[in-house]
């Protein structure tokens, strides 16, 4: 295996390891309402399966939908995380 694939596949798996992450802190925040902790996770759950298809041979569907669907998971992870650490600074503007 090139050095180039390898790289690939470890950042790869770092990214879905940081998907995971967010999805986790994002289901912690119990201040938000269960519709909008779900939300991250949602992306990750389409993304998994059509990724997992590639060994099956379903290389189209994986490259079409799990890379969108990743980069959405972590944007909106941390968009919340970040609206959140926001507030905490800024507690009167929390309204």
């Amino acid at each position: 295996m090139p050095l180039t694939l390898f790289l690939i596949a470890l950042f790869a798996l770092a990214f879905l390891v940081f998907d995971v992450v967010l999805c986790f802190r994002m289901w912690r925040m119990t201040r938000l309402p269960r519709w909008r902790r779900i939300l991250p996770a949602l992306p990750l759950r389409a993304a998994l399966p059509t990724s997992a298809g590639r060994a099956w041979g379903v290389t189209r569907v994986a490259e079409a939908v799990a890379p969108p669907s990743n980069a959405a998971t972590a944007l909106l992870g941390m968009y919340e995380t970040d609206r959140r650490r926001r507030r905490r600074e800024r507690p009167e503007a929390a309204v």
